[in-house]
């Protein structure tokens, strides 16, 4: 799609959809479920669209791991935009196939006027491309890895340290579920060469077991931030416990400026 309501980027990109983690939050999935096929037991590849009464699908495999080869080239020839590639995905995976990356990587390549934004509960897998010179280093691309908790935390300031530092990486904290400022996990990774940005946000939704954060979890990320100079980036989901007055939407120097 070429517009998003994903309020820190401009424009969501899915040559690869579909994921196996099963977080019981996830908004992805019932989308896809909703308005996809009937799902397969292993991943797919599809080199032209999957069409179902004349009409493309975009979730022909529900949400199976699906590589969709024929939409790698769809912002090759656009103005320059920043992009949350795979919203509908985790392209980190551990199921998905290094070629899938790569061709994905290979496709950014060809259109470096964008800003490009990776996201992963896998970060692990930064880590391992990077040891086997398979992730591109760029200015223009971001590596985030989403956490909801302090171990989750650790994990991926684990794997950032094992990066060197030598790329742009970020935490998305949606949905917050715990006081990750208390964890060990925070100690390490509230350090300007882990996180160059930070996205917080509430979960959504109507779980039943759903967690709003406290005010105060809030408050301990945004003086760590401060103290950091870290850029912090409040989703609307925590309007309701912020208020609008005290919302902060701060990018990274280098995403600012980027428009459709």
């Amino acid at each position: 799609m070429d517009k998003t309501k994903i309020e820190w980027c401009d424009s969501t990109w899915n040559p690869v959809t579909g994921c196996n983690h099963n977080c019981e939050y996830c908004y992805a999935r019932g989308i896809a479920t909703r308005f996809g096929g009937k799902a397969l037991n292993i991943p797919h590849e599809l080199n032209t669209p999957f069409l179902s009464h004349g009409k493309k699908q975009p979730y022909p495999f529900g949400f199976t791991p699906t590589l969709h080869r024929y939409s790698l080239g769809k912002y090759e020839k656009k103005a320059g935009r920043t992009i949350f590639v795979c919203s509908m995905a985790d392209l980190f995976g551990s199921w998905v196939p290094d070629s899938w990356i790569e061709e994905v990587f290979a496709a950014c390549e060809k259109a470096p006027q964008h800003k490009y934004l990776f996201l992963t509960k896998n970060p692990k897998r930064y880590a391992d491309l990077d040891w086997a010179d398979k992730l591109p280093i760029r200015d223009n691309m971001w590596y985030g890895t989403s956490v909801t908790n302090g171990a989750q935390m650790e994990q991926a300031a684990d794997a950032f340290g094992e990066m060197s530092g030598k790329a742009k990486t970020f935490f998305s904290i949606e949905p917050i579920l715990e006081d990750i400022v208390a964890s060990k996990g925070w100690a390490i990774a509230d350090n300007g060469s882990y996180a160059k940005w930070i996205i917080l946000g509430a979960e959504t939704g109507r779980r039943k077991e759903k967690v709003t954060p406290e005010r105060e979890w809030i408050k301990k990320i945004e003086d760590d931030c401060d103290e950091g100079g870290i850029p912090l980036f409040m989703k609307d989901s925590l309007i309701p416990i912020v208020g609008e007055d005290d919302m902060r939407r701060e990018l990274p120097r280098e995403l600012r400026g980027v428009s459709v």
